[in-house]
C-alpha cells in the first residue's frame, strides 16, 4: 500500500508540472460556435467528367472559414516585412498565377518557379502541390510560403502572433473554427478552403467540350498536337 501511494504521489506531480502555468492553455472551444456549410458549386463539366472534389473531413467548407481565408489570402501581414501577400504572386487578373517568368519574394530576391495557377485545386487527385508536388494537400500547400526565404521570409511564430494582435482576427478565427486561439494549421485551413472555392469552367475549351462552342481552326489545330504523342505529347 505503501508503495502504492508512492507511485500515485509520482503520477501526480508529473500531472502537476505538465499543467503548470508556464505551459499555453488549451484552445477554449467557443460552445456557440455553429459553422455556416458552404458546399463546392461543381461546374455541369466537372459533375460529369471528373470525380467529386476532394475536401478533407478535418476542414468542411463553410461561409465562416472561406471568408477568413480570403481575408488572409489578400492580407501580408503573414509576411515578415507586411508586404508580401498570396495575392502578391497568386494574382486574380493573371488566373491566380504571376505573369513573370519567375516570381519576386519581399526582399526582391527571385525565386526559381513562376507561381503556379491555383484554381480548380479541388480536383487535384493525386493531392500534390507545388511544381515538385512536395505539398501533399492544399492545407500543406498553405503553409510553407510564410517560412520560404525567398517568398514570404517569415516565421510561423511571427506570423500567428501578428494574427493573435489584430483587432479583428482572432474574432474572425473564433467564428470560422469556434476558438480565438489562432494558430499556423488553423490559418492554412481557412486559405485552404478559399483556395477551393477558386473555380474556373467557362473557357472557350470547356464550352466546346460541353457542345456549347466551337474552337476556332487554330484553336482545334493546337489542341489536335497536343494531345497526339507523335507530335505534341503534352496531355500527360
Amino acid at each position: 500500500m505503501k508503495l502504492f501511494r508512492v507511485f500515485f504521489g509520482i503520477i501526480a506531480l508529473s500531472l502537476f508540472i505538465a499543467c503548470s502555468s508556464s505551459d499555453p492553455d488549451p484552445a477554449e472551444l467557443n460552445e456557440d460556435y455553429i459553422p455556416t456549410p458552404k458546399p463546392l458549386t461543381v461546374p455541369p463539366i466537372f459533375d460529369r467528367l471528373l470525380p467529386p472534389p476532394t475536401v478533407p473531413a478535418d476542414n468542411p467548407q463553410t461561409i465562416e472559414g472561406v471568408a477568413l481565408g480570403r481575408k488572409l489570402f489578400f492580407d501580408p501581414i503573414l509576411s515578415g516585412d507586411g508586404t508580401q501577400a498570396c495575392a502578391s504572386c497568386h494574382q486574380p487578373a493573371n488566373s491566380f498565377t504571376d505573369p513573370n517568368r519567375f516570381s519576386i519574394g519581399i526582399d526582391g530576391l527571385e525565386g526559381t518557379r513562376n507561381s503556379m495557377p491555383i484554381f480548380n485545386m479541388a480536383w487535384n487527385t493525386k493531392n500534390k502541390f507545388f511544381w515538385d508536388g512536395r505539398a501533399l494537400s492544399l492545407e500543406d500547400q498553405a503553409l510553407q510560403p510564410v517560412e520560404n526565404p525567398i517568398e514570404m521570409h517569415n516565421t510561423w511564430e511571427n506570423a500567428v502572433a501578428s494574427l493573435q494582435s489584430h483587432a479583428s482576427y482572432p474574432e474572425l478565427f473564433n467564428k470560422a473554427f469556434g476558438t480565438s486561439n489562432i494558430s499556423k494549421d488553423l490559418t492554412a485551413k481557412a486559405i485552404a478552403q478559399f483556395e477551393r472555392t477558386l473555380i474556373s469552367a467557362n473557357s472557350p475549351f470547356d464550352k466546346y467540350l460541353l457542345g456549347e462552342g466551337n474552337l476556332t481552326p487554330q484553336e482545334l489545330n493546337g489542341f489536335q498536337i497536343f494531345m497526339d504523342e507523335s507530335r505534341g505529347d503534352c496531355f500527360h
